[in-house]
């Protein structure tokens, strides 16, 4: 990876957990979600337009970027389902270790991309890490405690999350690698995430409701609206400098402080083991960084 790319990744990854954490803390997590990805595309769609405009946006570009809106509306259902049922410090680990797991072997597959053996080791580390998140502290002999969790819905909806992740991960570096630009594809990503929500809204909410959400948590709604498109244009441009097979594993780094704030702030449990496993994580992505 470039040193430009490992800043924007890294970058992102603190701009995604703190996000996350809102969405998590928030007291309607639909309505949260849909009401951040409202404000981020009132704010990105001037821009988005505009830079589809600029580079000429035909039938093909115009195919990823449907295809990028249906991923992330799969997304953002799939996500707030998650916090719903589980812990930020589970939910987001998972959802988002999957990424780390799936993505470089499919960018071999689809893009015939090559991962050094400096860059395997790192991401073995991410995802080793993602699985000691998942050891429960009260048995410590127990290391088969993970998969047990897979029996919860929570961690179910979590590693479907995380398939979409490697799934939107994977189009959208198709897309960049057919000249659309990051600001347009975020575009689209905000359309999908209102869209997908909206019946939801339509079916389980009320005025009421949605004016009670927004007087409580406006301000961070706003800011989740805000650094929600600005953290994955930082990934978009990063993965136009460098594979997709290292920036997925590497915005992972996002876990470290995923966890700590559900651990330390939202007084959730597996403190010890999620804080180690998560220095795994760190580790993982130090070597990404350095790889070849």
């Amino acid at each position: 990876m470039t040193s430009l790319a490992v800043v924007l990744v890294l970058t992102s990854g603190v701009i995604h957990a703190t996000w996350n954490f809102l969405v998590k803390r928030s007291g309607h997590k639909v309505i949260f979600f849909w009401a951040m990805a409202t404000v981020g595309l009132i704010v990105f769609v001037a821009p988005a337009l505009g830079f589809a405009l600029a580079a000429g946006f035909g039938w093909t570009a115009l195919g990823f970027a449907l295809g990028t809106m249906v991923l992330h509306a799969v997304y953002g259902i799939a996500l707030t389902r998650g916090y719903y049922l589980g812990d930020l410090s589970s939910v987001y680990p998972v959802s988002r270790g999957m990424g780390p797991a799936l993505v470089p072997l499919l960018a071999v597959i689809i893009f015939d991309e090559t991962v050094s053996f400096e860059a395997g080791i790192g991401i073995a580390l991410v995802v080793f890490g993602i699985y000691a998140i998942h050891i429960d502290s009260r048995f410590w002999r127990d290391v088969g405690h993970p998969l047990k969790a897979l029996t919860t819905p929570a961690t179910r909806v979590a590693l479907f999350t995380g398939l979409v992740i490697s799934c939107y991960s994977l189009w959208d570096k198709a897309g960049l690698d057919h000249d659309i630009p990051p600001m347009t594809l975020i575009g689209f990503t905000l359309i999908g995430n209102v869209l997908g929500l909206t019946p939801a809204i339509l079916w389980a909410t009320d005025a009421a409701r949605l004016r009670s959400e927004w007087a409580a948590h406006k301000v961070s709604i706003v800011a989740a609206g805000l650094l929600a498109p600005l953290g994955y244009t930082l990934v978009l441009i990063a993965l136009t400098t460098s594979k997709v097979s290292y920036v997925a594993p590497a915005r992972e780094v996002g876990i470290v402080l995923g966890t700590a704030m559900g651990v330390l702030w939202l007084g959730e449990g597996y403190g010890l083991t999620r804080i180690w496993g998560s220095a795994l994580v760190v580790a993982g992505v130090i070597t990404l960084a350095l790889a070849p």
